[in-house]
């Protein structure tokens, strides 16, 4: 009776049970294993202990955590207790997220939110709601994410719950930091802060400070980066001293000093967050702390000690990954034992049932046989028939199979000739797309003129109807042109090749560089080589013509069917070509080459209208000209390096799981 006590005692003074996403102080682990391993406490004691151990564990060990969660889950579906069950749902969902199973952690979350729709919980299906766009914001999913944000917004004002408006307003920031609008991300961390102050959420500000930290660091604003997250770890320290947290925080800031030059200040955080990891048992985090060792002892140049946390590094690899597999055996044992038990349990009673019946019904036994005797006398005799009559129906059937079977045959045959038709087909189209590849520039020559540039070409087919061309005239001058054929695909690629000769003759053999009559001489080429007066032919193409010449900085720009975007300042600039493109059998249309000075604060874009013409979104609508050009101006705001990701990354969010309806390509450059 002590005993069991002093096991209550402790678990009272240990248990602040955290809402599915909360982050409290952690208590520690020796006394809970001590509770959740005594054999004279109930279950609901042990649920708890179990619960609190899934939650410690999730960031150090999540398959300790996951082990803990399922635990958890079975002995709280036996006792019936459903909050404790969604709650060990929930609890499994964070690991599975945090080991990067994100399928698996969305079941769990989704079933957790469908069990707090029944029993009506509003706390519940907030929680589950911030859950499952967490899982959605890992793998930028985040048009997903923001529906059950709004969700879980909902409900926490509906409860007036500061901790969980929180949560959604962290979450919120994550979205916009991911998607590049990192203003916006910096206002709702904001948000976030506030409401975790009003409601002394300690943890909930140092993971707030963390955010701060990691969305400055992002956009390379690196000082005051520093300032929060040190205040993290000094809040950290003061107050919670949550290890696994601190060694996050601790590897950002050597990552920082180690960005600004300054190894030995990335040296002292890098090895305290090594050491703590270590001390905490948190191999992975301890992972990344030994990478940025390994970083910071190559860059000064002690190539020795960089091979010696390599070694570190490979070690560390190895336990993890033995680790893991004792862990999920060790789960499979106890789902094993469980589900052994319970079927123990279901036999016994059956057993009991099945003899009460016995004998109830012993007397009926001896009147039955007799019958029965009757009855099987009548079954064979009747059996004898049907058996002549089946006889004659499956002499029938036979035939008719032979029948299907001569068709079958044929069918197949005639498959296989479809098939072998249709990659005759295919790899007539891979090579076409291997000639297109072959004939596009390599983009590190147009970087040899333009180093500030990409291009994100994305062909809706196997070959493109999109392209752009390069060619160098000197060391400070070069014609660059992106062009946007009639259709896409096959017919597409084959207007993409004729374009491109042409501008090889045009632009290299009769050295024409101005950029109209770049534009006048490929419309005529294009409507000689397509016989286009003779034959009615109205394919052609919109192109847009740069002349650049970085002696003078400066851009002539000419368009047909095709603009440019001049972003500078957060604003931008449309500068239009002519109202149709170059071929067809019209009469060419007369365009303006216009001239811009060009500078470090002014970016250029060319595109097609692939990106501007795709569905997706929420409601699966077209993203149109001016939703394109907001991105570019959020595109203008970040590195050169990343502009190309940046682009992709907001295509494919838009497109979700919509059709590519359109070739897409997108080329910026700045001097």
């Amino acid at each position: 009776m002590r005993n069991l006590l002093s096991i209550l005692f402790i678990l009272s003074s240990l248990m602040s049970f955290s809402k599915h996403t909360a982050e409290d102080k952690i208590p520690k682990f020796d006394s809970l294993i001590t509770i959740f391993e005594a054999k004279n406490v109930s279950d609901s004691i042990r649920i708890s202990a179990a619960l609190e151990l899934a939650w410690l564990h999730r960031n150090i060990s999540p398959d300790n955590a996951y082990l803990y969660a399922r635990i958890s889950e079975d002995l709280s579906k036996a006792n019936k207790m459903i909050n404790q069950e969604i709650l060990s749902i929930s609890y499994g969902g964070i690991a599975l997220r945090n080991k990067g199973e994100y399928q698996k952690a969305m079941k769990d979350f989704m079933r957790a939110l469908d069990k707090s729709v029944a029993i009506s919980s509003d706390e519940d299906q907030g929680y589950a709601h911030i859950n499952i766009a967490s899982v959605n914001i890992y793998q930028e999913n985040f048009n997903e994410a923001v529906i059950h944000l709004e969700m879980a917004e909902i409900i926490s004002k509906k409860l007036n719950d500061k901790r969980m408006q929180g949560y959604v307003m962290t979450n919120y920031g994550r979205v916009y930091q991911g998607t590049g609008l990192f203003k916006k991300a910096v206002d709702n961390f904001n948000d976030a802060l506030n409401l975790r102050k009003e409601d002394n959420d300690i943890y909930g500000q140092v993971v707030t400070y963390s955010d701060f930290g990691k969305v400055y660091s992002e956009i390379g604003l690196y000082d005051e980066a520093l300032v929060y997250l040190l205040k993290s770890l000094e809040l950290n320290e003061e107050n919670v001293d949550d290890s696994d947290k601190m060694v996050s925080t601790l590897t950002d800031i050597a990552f920082i000093y180690r960005e600004k030059g300054d190894y030995d200040k990335a040296n002292f955080y890098a090895r305290k967050a090594a050491d703590t990891s270590v001390r905490i048992g948190a191999k992975h985090m301890a992972l990344n702390a030994f990478r940025e060792l390994k970083n910071i002892a190559r860059l000064k140049g002690y190539y020795k000690k960089a091979l010696k946390y390599d070694d570190l590094i490979e070690a560390y690899q190895d336990t993890i990954f033995s680790e893991e597999v004792r862990m999920k055996l060790a789960e499979l044992n106890v789902r094993y034992l469980v589900a052994q038990r319970v079927k123990e349990n279901e036999i016994l009673k059956k057993d009991q049932e099945l003899n009460q019946i016995i004998i109830e019904r012993q007397a009926i036994i001896t009147i039955s046989a007799f019958f029965l005797i009757l009855i099987l006398g009548l079954s064979i005799y009747f059996l004898t028939i049907e058996n002549k009559n089946k006889r004659n129906i499956n002499r029938k059937l036979q035939t008719q199979k032979s029948e299907l079977e001569i068709q079958s045959t044929e069918i197949q045959r005639i498959n296989h000739l479809l098939q072998a038709k249709s990659q005759d087909i295919m790899d007539s189209i891979n090579y076409a797309k291997g000639i297109q590849k072959a004939i596009l520039p390599n983009w590190s020559n147009v970087k040899q003129l333009l180093p500030n540039s990409f291009v994100f070409f994305q062909p809706r087919d196997i070959v493109s109807g999109d392209f752009y061309w390069f060619k160098m005239i000197d060391e400070t001058k070069g014609v660059l042109i992106a062009a946007d054929c009639t259709g896409h695909g096959v017919p597409g690629g084959f207007m993409s090749m004729v374009g491109e000769t042409a501008l090889e003759y045009i632009v290299e053999s009769q050295k024409v560089y101005h950029p109209t009559s770049i534009l006048e001489e490929l419309h005529a080429r294009l409507s000689s080589v397509l016989r286009q007066k003779n034959t009615g032919n109205m394919d052609g193409m919109d192109v847009a013509v740069c002349y650049i010449d970085k002696s003078a900085s400066t851009l002539d720009f000419a368009g047909a069917g095709m603009s440019m975007t001049i972003v500078e300042n957060k604003s931008h600039q449309i500068i239009k070509g002519s109202s149709r493109g170059v071929g067809g059998v019209s009469t060419f249309s007369s365009t303006e080459t216009h001239t811009f000075e060009m500078g470090s604060d002014k970016m250029f874009f060319l595109y097609s209208d692939g990106f501007a013409d795709q569905f997706g979104g929420t409601k699966g609508k077209k993203l149109k000209s001016p939703n394109f050009r907001k991105i570019l101006e959020a595109c203008y705001q970040i590195p050169v390096k990343d502009q190309k990701q940046f682009i992709k990354t907001q295509f494919d969010s838009w497109k979700g799981e919509e059709e590519q309806v359109d070739d897409v390509m997108v080329i910026g450059f700045t001097l």
